[in-house]
């Protein structure tokens, strides 16, 4: 067992996940992340879904998917 898989273990993730190609590429999408919600409208939306069921999350992403598609 090579030494970066014990951490990786310990976490539930891959070794991979360390690596610094897997690395910038989660911290790029978490930046992008940060950056779109700093529009006010789409923090209001993501506190409001905090406690939904899984389902209600999918309909309420299947509802932002279809007035995305509409505008």
């Amino acid at each position: 067992m090579m030494a970066s898989s014990i951490p990786a273990q310990q976490f539930g993730s891959t070794p991979e996940y360390g690596d610094a190609e897997s690395l910038t590429a989660i911290v790029m999408h978490d930046s992008d992340l940060v950056g779109r919600l700093q529009d006010m409208g789409l923090r209001r939306l993501c506190v409001s879904a905090v406690g939904l069921s899984p389902q209600a999350q999918r309909r309420l992403e299947a509802i932002a998917e279809a007035l995305q598609s509409a505008e």
